[in-house]
């Protein structure tokens, strides 16, 4: 690990301008990493932006950095061209969707911790055992000597904060915890953040959660919980998809649920972005890849085609496909 930081460092130091590529439908570990990075990369007097297909969720509108950040739709590759781009927290390069478009002919670096990375690109650095891509990104800046500032380390601590569930997630580690500590002496405030990202939300996410909740189905006699949110759903509540992050987090709170799943009809009405989370039993990474997509052990999601029923049906039958641990 220490030498492909260095790698990454060395294509840092050696180069002069950059984009930074987010995943569709960003989450907080995206957000954070991003916004942390480019203006790590702003204070050694590099040109850089961050890029993403889809908006960031409003409850990340406080973090620092949003200057450097914009839509890949706003952006033409005329627009900037950059010697390095920065894949973070993506899979495999198609997670970036339309941001992908600012890619071609530059030199790729991918900064991950999703075991089913494809790791691709000049310079890889995935790391399956940090708790967010925030930890490699955290360690990248380290690397080069970059300044903490209170700014940066709000956005790293909220990009692990988010990916460990508030530090209630399987995936948190001694390291991810002295990380945070090592935060907030940085100046980080954890209560503000937890306000921020999971005590305030829109009128409009909270009137979709209750369309979702009545959705609510069991399975395999209640090991797995499924909740959908449709299209016209969304048109009644008024709701972005970005407001939809937090809403898996409900059927996984139910006893005796091993596996939740939260299927989102896609924009174009042609299938559903499902979300996947399991508690100790099943790796839903393996799932998620066999259905087209990917992610960790705990987490993971796939964008399968099909109306509900059909969707359902595939997801069921994939779940059925790998084998559950004795709990």
């Amino acid at each position: 690990m220490t030498g492909l930081l260095e790698d990454v460092a060395k294509v840092i130091r050696e180069h002069g301008s950059f984009v930074i590529l987010e995943h569709e439908k960003p989450d907080g570990d995206c957000v954070g990493s991003g916004l942390a990075l480019v203006q790590a990369l702003q204070s050694l007097g590099k040109q850089a932006i961050l890029v993403s297909q889809d908006p960031h969720p409003a409850m990340y509108d406080f973090l620092p950095g949003r200057p450097f950040y914009t839509r890949a739709a706003y952006l033409e590759p005329v627009d900037f061209s950059p010697e390095v781009v920065v894949f973070l927290d993506c899979t495999d390069p198609e997670r970036a969707g339309a941001a992908l478009k600012l890619a071609e002919g530059k030199v790729w670096v991918n900064v991950d911790h999703h075991i089913s990375n494809s790791r691709f690109g000049a310079v890889s650095l995935v790391d399956p055992g940090a708790a967010a891509t925030g930890e490699l990104v955290y360690k990248i800046m380290e690397s080069l000597g970059v300044e903490i500032t209170e700014g940066i380390a709000t956005c790293i601590y909220v990009a692990i904060v988010t990916d460990t569930g508030g530090f209630r997630y399987q995936n948190t580690s001694p390291a991810s915890l002295r990380l945070a500590a090592t935060l907030l002496e940085k100046g980080v405030k954890a209560w503000e953040v937890a306000e921020q990202v999971f005590e305030t939300r829109s009128v409009s996410s909270v009137l979709l959660l209750g369309h979702a909740l009545w959705s609510l189905k069991l399975y395999r006699g209640g090991k797995v919980a499924a909740i959908t949110v449709t299209r016209d759903m969304m048109k009644a509540a008024g709701a972005a998809p970005e407001e939809t992050e937090e809403i898996i987090s409900y059927p996984r709170s139910i006893a005796g649920v091993e596996v939740s799943l939260f299927f989102r009809e896609a924009e174009d009405g042609k299938g559903f972005h499902v979300s996947f989370r399991s508690r100790t039993r099943v790796d839903v990474s393996e799932v998620a890849v066999s259905l087209g997509g990917g992610g960790h052990p705990r987490a993971a999601g796939a964008l399968v085609e099909g109306d509900i029923e059909q969707v359902t049906a595939k997801v069921m039958a994939a779940l059925d496909r790998f084998p559950w641990t004795d709990s």
